[in-house]
This record gives C-alpha cells, sequence and structure tokens, in this order.
C-alpha cells in the first residue's frame, strides 16, 4: 500500500507533463496556421531573376535609368559603380538623390574600401518601387549589388529557383 501512495505523485505529475506538451503543440500549430492565413493575405511581388554561371541578376531603375543589379543577399547595403552612379546622375535631376557621409565597408574578398554614401528616395526593382534605399557607390569598376537592406523592406522574402523568381511580401 505504501508504494501505490508513492507513485500517485509521479502519476500526476507525469499527465500534467503529458497535458502541457500537448497544449504547448496545439498552440504552436494554431500560431503556424495563422502565420500562414496572415501571409496568404498579404500582397506576394514576384520578380522574374536571371541566371548568369549561378548569380542571380535582377533588372532595376534608379532615375528611370535601367541597371543590372547582381542579386546579394551577403550585401548589407546595396552598391554601384562610380562610373554607374555618374551614368544614373547625367541623364535625369537628381532630386531623387542624398548624399551622406562615406563610410568603410569589409567586401567578401576580405578587404576594406571607403565608399560614397547615398539615399535613392525611390528605386524601382522589377517594376515595384521601394523608397528610401541607401547604396555604396564604390569608388572603382564593380559589379552593381542589390543588397540586404532593400530586401529587409519587406516582411518576408524567397526566391523560387526552379522558376527563377524573387518573391516579396509586403
Amino acid at each position: 500500500m505504501d508504494n501505490k501512495l508513492r507513485r500517485k505523485p509521479f502519476s500526476f505529475f507525469k499527465r500534467i507533463a503529458i497535458i502541457m506538451i500537448f497544449f504547448t503543440l496545439a498552440i504552436s500549430l494554431w500560431a503556424v496556421v495563422i502565420n500562414q492565413d496572415i501571409l496568404s493575405k498579404l500582397e506576394h511581388l514576384k520578380i522574374p531573376l536571371s541566371n548568369y554561371y549561378g548569380v542571380y541578376h535582377i533588372n532595376g531603375k534608379i532615375n528611370n535609368s535601367s541597371i543590372n543589379f547582381i542579386l546579394d543577399s551577403g550585401a548589407s547595403e546595396t552598391m554601384i559603380s562610380q562610373s554607374e552612379l555618374s551614368r544614373i546622375t547625367s541623364y535625369s535631376k537628381n532630386d531623387n538623390i542624398t548624399y551622406l557621409d562615406g563610410m568603410y565597408y569589409n567586401l567578401a574578398d576580405g578587404s576594406n574600401v571607403f565608399c560614397k554614401r547615398i539615399r535613392i528616395s525611390e528605386i524601382e526593382i522589377g517594376g515595384y518601387k521601394i523608397n528610401n534605399v541607401v547604396i555604396a557607390v564604390m569608388p572603382n569598376k564593380s559589379d552593381n549589388l542589390l543588397g540586404r537592406n532593400v530586401l529587409d523592406k519587406f516582411k518576408s522574402w524567397h526566391i523560387d529557383k526552379d522558376k527563377k523568381e524573387l518573391t516579396l511580401i509586403k
């Protein structure tokens, strides 16, 4: 009889633990369902990508000048070359551009480069307008990179490599 009394508290706590696990799983499942429902109601922007040698390219416009970017989710900021900035500013009014203080950037090859910085009041990517984008201007000829500072303006984003498509969720 003494053994039966000792087992009951353990059994009680075991049942409480099982109930708590099921409760936690139910709440988690409910949160996933609610999140999917919310995401399905948000606007999804689908932008075609080109793939050259395993690198995704995306078309954009600054000051109505076409520009081809490499989609680089590892770059913290969007980057263009000095020659690209000169081309963009030579064709139209530049009231879309604000010059900022420059700063040093750590590049993928480990080098540090001092870059001018600009703020574009409106940049167009895949036909969609994005406001207030900071862009680093590389002093030498380099690829134009569309960085995380543009992607982070959206709630979520993902790449469908089979469809070669970037989906941005507003």
